[in-house]
């Protein structure tokens, strides 16, 4: 799915400074109305240590009124008995710094976010970064407090106020996520809340530097690199693209769209490159016959590049393919004859024997080709009429897990591994001049 399509993202790589605080308020109470569990979850944390989950949820016939608003007037606050004040912030908040405030201010205040359930009010103040909210929340608390004429001896009673902040929530949401794609009912609020707030501040996620992870931890290390490519997307020379089947940058050369990044069973970072994907792109590769280098220098260091042959037959989307090698031919194949004559549509009466008898020729009889892109079931056997074709190029580069843990040691620091993906894209952005 196109990453455009998040519930909680505008159509847009600006910055909107006050819009994003914003977006991320509304995203989380909306997440909260449509995520029970989610929701559950961080009632269990306001009312830790309290009796108000058992008074409120205990009883199977009990019949709860739960209320979720954003942008909320402080007058509008009545009949409770019980106020939680929640700051969000990446500031942290204790007892004795909001029973410190002096800031009494009588006017009605917006609260960021409200909700009510039976006679219980949480007050939920929202920032998008480090400032500290604690002022601006006592003093919301206070004029509701002051609107329903309770008087300041009794406010301390009825008052609890509580840190949340922006990595608490989030790992909140990533182990609630986590459980619901366990079972199989991914919740897509919860989802792109969580990709919305990863794209704003990818600290504030449960997520560890590499040099604390295990080779083993692949999708971890992955999401690692996610993160760097995220972070790189907001500057004005990288765009991420927008898909979730696979994580990469665009190239935007007429030999190839993207750089694509995986994680190899054994940790490996895999940095890959698909020139000739489709016919237009091997217009631009096949009027001359392209060289690859053996190695590329990365951030100083040299690695090898993997060079295979990669034939793609697709249709409105990807159908097979064939990853090969020179050793496995007798006959050249990627020729500009080749290429002019056999790439791009293929129709079923008129050209798919000329294109089995070009690979028996050139492909040696220990490589069965047929076999290797199923041409019996997928291509042979299927309601088709026709198929695209392309020559094309898979060019790989393995960065170690050892060198990933080297290069990645601190949680809140990308810098290392950003170094090492704008390096192979400069690299391979010229592989081919």
């Amino acid at each position: 799915m196109n990453s455009h399509l998040n519930v909680f993202k505008t159509y847009t790589k600006e910055n909107r400074v006050y819009q994003l605080e914003n977006d991320l308020t509304r995203a989380f109470a909306i997440c909260m109305q449509e995520d029970s569990l989610f929701f559950h979850e961080i009632l269990k944390f306001i009312f830790d240590n309290t009796n108000h989950f058992l008074e409120l949820f205990d009883d199977l016939e009990s019949k709860n009124s739960i209320e979720i608003s954003i942008q909320r007037d402080a007058s509008s606050i009545t009949e409770f008995e019980k106020i939680y004040a929640i700051s969000l912030s990446e500031s942290i908040m204790n007892d004795n710094h909001f029973w410190n405030q002096n800031h009494e201010n009588l006017y009605d205040p917006i609260c960021d976010i409200v909700i009510q359930i039976n006679n219980v009010a949480i007050i939920i103040e929202t920032k998008r970064n480090g400032v500290d909210c604690t002022s601006q929340l006592y003093n919301q608390v206070y004029n509701i407090c002051r609107k329903n004429n309770i008087p300041r001896e009794e406010m301390k009673k009825m008052i609890s106020p509580l840190d949340l902040n922006w990595p608490k929530l989030m790992n909140i949401a990533v182990k609630v996520y986590s459980f619901e794609n366990s079972t199989g009912i991914p919740n897509r609020f919860l989802s792109d809340f969580i990709s919305l707030v990863k794209g704003h501040n990818f600290r504030w996620l449960p997520e560890p530097a590499i040099v604390s992870l295990s080779a083993a931890s692949n999708k971890s290390i992955g999401r690692r690199i996610e993160s760097v490519i995220t972070e790189m997307d907001k500057s004005e020379k990288f765009n991420k693209i927008n898909y979730t089947d696979r994580l990469g940058l665009q190239l935007n050369k007429a030999w190839a769209r993207e750089i694509l990044f995986n994680i190899s069973k054994t940790g490996s970072l895999i940095i890959a490159i698909y020139p000739g994907n489709t016919k237009a792109q091997g217009e631009s590769i096949f009027y001359k016959n392209p060289e690859f280098p053996d190695n590329v220098i990365l951030n100083g260091k040299s690695y090898c590049l993997n060079k295979q042959y990669h034939v793609k037959f697709s249709g409105q989307s990807y159908l097979t393919g064939l990853w090969f090698s020179q050793t496995d031919l007798k006959n050249e194949l990627y020729t500009k004859d080749n290429f002019r004559k056999y790439a791009g549509r293929r129709k079923r009466d008129l050209h798919w024997d000329a294109v089995s008898t070009l690979f028996d020729e050139c492909f040696n009889d220990s490589y069965n080709w047929k076999a290797n892109c199923s041409w019996e079931s997928k291509i042979i056997k299927s309601n088709r009429t026709q198929f695209d074709l392309s020559f094309g190029y898979e060019l790989t580069i393995e960065i170690p897990f050892s060198e990933l843990k080297r290069i990645d040691t601190v949680k809140a620091d990308l810098s290392g591994l950003m170094s090492l993906i704008d390096s192979s894209y400069e690299q391979l952005k010229n592989i081919i001049v």
